[in-house]
């Protein structure tokens, strides 16, 4: 980038900025060296994505909920959303700072049993307290930068089997509902396709310690699959 002065004689300072025009040659260097802004032909410069950004420098991390075609299922002992048993839980420690970046679930729909029945997803965040008890499957986090070895300050649980303590859903961040309509037979409807993309724009910063909550159920038993992206930074970054 140069910065070149017009017109120094004028009343007021004008300033003008040039960048470096490099849209097909580019240049890598390393880490703590100086690199030219790069810009295409027009003058117009290329900003890196700040989502990406957080990806290079091994900050961002992923889990997978359900196994290839093992879905998890809803509701613990009944069918309905459970407070005490999410489909999933991402924990936050204090100190520790949590961006969402994508959210997806897809929700496997059994037969209606009965007109007007109802499934859901839901995605929120409990504000208070990081959830790691309870019978649960411990899920592998990974870091989106699969050579980083920079590894997630989270607890990441699914498919859980015994109560949990129960979440308070203090930051609802995303739903999605599907209810039944019968034309014929119970037994024979089905229903419409039931899925959720969470992605913002402006994520929360979730503060631990908390908890990001997947869930998934209604008035009949719901099976279904996640995959959730986020972004991690230390307190320190933000206070």
């Amino acid at each position: 980038m140069n910065i070149e002065k017009i017109d120094p004689d004028a009343g007021s300072l004008q300033i003008q900025l040039q960048v470096f025009a490099d849209q097909q040659n580019v240049t890598r260097s390393s880490d703590g060296t100086w690199q030219a802004l790069r810009a295409t032909r027009d003058g117009a410069p290329i900003v890196l994505p700040w989502k990406m950004s957080l990806v290079l420098e091994g900050l961002a991390f992923h889990i997978t909920v359900g196994d290839f075609s093992t879905p998890v299922a809803g509701g613990g002992a009944t069918a309905v959303i459970s407070l005490v048993r999410p489909r999933f839980t991402v924990a936050i420690p204090t100190g520790q700072v949590l961006l969402p970046l994508r959210v997806s679930a897809q929700a496997q729909l059994p037969l209606l049993a009965t007109d007007q029945d109802e499934s859901e997803i839901l995605i929120a965040a409990d504000r208070t307290q990081a959830i790691t008890d309870g019978s649960a499957t411990l899920e592998t986090v990974f870091n989106m930068r699969t050579d980083s070895p920079r590894t997630s300050g989270t607890t990441a649980r699914s498919l859980y089997t015994g109560d949990a303590t129960s979440a308070v859903l203090g930051l609802e961040l995303a739903r999605a509902i599907s209810v039944g309509d019968v034309q014929g037979v119970p037994a024979n409807a089905m229903w419409n396709m039931l899925d959720l993309v969470y992605e913002p724009a402006e994520p929360p910063f979730i503060v631990g310690p908390a908890t990001l909550c997947g869930f998934w159920g209604g008035t009949v038993a719901t099976t279904g699959f996640a995959q959730a992206v986020w972004a991690e930074l230390p307190f320190s970054a933000i206070s």
